[in-house]
């Protein structure tokens, strides 16, 4: 393990002290103090105000230095564009944001075209050169490829097995990463719940997302390809079966908690995962309506490992993918920095 990229990756996102940081990464002191001055000495972190705790010395926190590298983020849902440029201290609110409305379907070519606007727009208005952009990151629907940033199939795309990745590269020059959606509030999950085994539940904006982790490592398959959960075989699709209809509410609260317990039982028990995380839009709304629902089918099921499953209710609150998806980028801006 790369100790000075984990301390950098705590620091990007938090203030913390030397004696946190020991406690997590289960290092001595002294290492942890030896490659802090290190990081000092190079002008990656910088020292921040004391903490005073209740027993023991005061703490200096420490936190990455602002201004020194930065990144731009894009989700791109059907039809619209998101997309901000971030500091690699990602404690700092956006210094630009650009929204705007896409088509809802185009070829890749038209799409990378579309991003070009975008990202100059963010420049402009952070008064950042793109050549001091170091990462680019977008999010999509789809079947994603993270490690070749293979598309193989999204809605934007009438075409399937898009190098999206090596597209952009080309147009823009700047280093890039394409991720699932929910793979970025699923990474996020992970940080949160360190060293934890779980399967996790996220609809919103018309989707299903999908992920898991065991013993702390969001799961992957070939080549990096997202998990994708729309392939189960449920009557009428899984993915339209998680909607809630107010007009209609206890019927499709009823369907949807229903759709939640075919997903759990199909998902879950393939790993022995009995932690089930329920988070996103849709739950954010109807989530303490929903969820008990599916938590006593689990628990009237006859099968003891289905019986066990509990489902944790996070409410992480609105677009928490996209804070997912600065911080990825905030990783890899690490890994190239050390």
């Amino acid at each position: 393990m790369d100790y000075k990229q984990q301390i950098l990756k705590i620091l990007h996102s938090e203030m913390e002290s030397r004696a946190e940081m020991t406690r997590r990464l289960g290092v001595t002191k002294a290492y942890i103090t030896k490659l802090t001055s290190q990081l000092l000495d190079a002008q990656l972190i910088e020292e921040r105000e004391i903490k005073d705790v209740t027993f023991g010395r005061p703490q200096q926190l420490l936190a990455v230095k602002s201004g020194q590298a930065f990144s731009i983020n894009i989700m791109l849902r059907k039809g619209s564009f998101q997309g901000t440029l971030n500091d690699y201290n990602t404690v700092i609110a956006p210094l630009s944001v650009h929204h705007c409305a896409l088509p809802e379907q185009m070829t890749p070519d038209e799409l990378v075209s579309e991003l070009a606007q975008g990202i100059a727009a963010l420049c402009q208005a952070a008064c950042i050169p793109l050549q001091r952009v170091t990462v680019l990151s977008v999010a999509l629907q789809g079947g994603i490829e993270h490690f070749t940033g293979v598309v193989r199939y999204c809605p934007l795309f009438s075409d399937s097995n898009v190098n999206l990745m090596a597209l952009i590269e080309q147009r823009t020059g700047v280093t890039t990463r394409i991720y699932n959606i929910a793979h970025c509030t699923n990474y996020l999950l992970a940080k949160r719940w360190p060293g934890q085994s779980w399967v996790a539940f996220m609809p919103g904006f018309g989707s299903l997302g999908y992920g898991y982790c065991t013993n702390g490592i969001p799961g992957l398959g070939e080549n990096g390809f997202y998990p994708e959960i729309v392939h189960l075989p449920y009557d009428g699709g899984i993915e339209p079966a998680f909607n809630v209809i107010e007009a209609n509410k206890a019927a499709t609260v009823l369907s949807t908690a229903q759709a939640l317990y075919f997903a759990i039982c199909c998902t879950a028990p393939i790993h022995n995962i009995r932690l089930v995380i329920a988070t996103g839009e849709l739950f954010e709304d109807y989530g303490d309506d929903v969820l008990p629902l599916a938590q006593q089918m689990l628990m009237d099921n006859p099968n003891q490992h289905i019986r066990e499953i509990r489902i944790r209710h996070d409410k992480v609150g609105h677009h928490y993918g996209v804070k997912g998806l600065v911080q990825l980028s905030s990783d890899t801006l690490t890994e190239l920095l050390v």
